[in-house]
């Protein structure tokens, strides 16, 4: 039976190994060949790892940055296909959407 210390120990083994995969460019079967972990257990490790990533995230109440940039308006865009009543259209639509809007 295997003790809480060396579970702990194992799961930090496997979750460094598993972020030394990541940054190290290797495909995982190559990875796995190399320092002799089979697949399975890779795989299960990695599920456990993303796992924990997921919780520690949720648990900070961390958000991702994200940028926003605006959308670049080309002069197509901009130029009007049609307008109603104030109500400008600046894409082509079909006739029948113009007889519905105005009917």
């Amino acid at each position: 039976m295997r003790t809480k210390k060396s579970q702990v120990n194992k799961e930090e083994y496997m979750f460094s190994l598993i972020a030394e995969q990541a940054t190290s460019g290797q495909s995982i079967k190559s990875f796995c060949a190399r320092h002799g972990i089979p697949s399975g257990n890779w795989f299960y490790w990695q599920k456990r790892y993303q796992q924990r990533n997921l919780e520690a995230h949720s648990e900070n109440g961390s958000f991702t940055l994200l940028q926003i940039s605006p959308d670049v308006v080309s002069s197509i865009d901009s130029a009007i296909f049609a307008e109603y009543k104030g109500m400008k259209i600046y894409r082509p639509v079909p006739a029948s959407f113009l007889k519905e809007l105005i009917g």
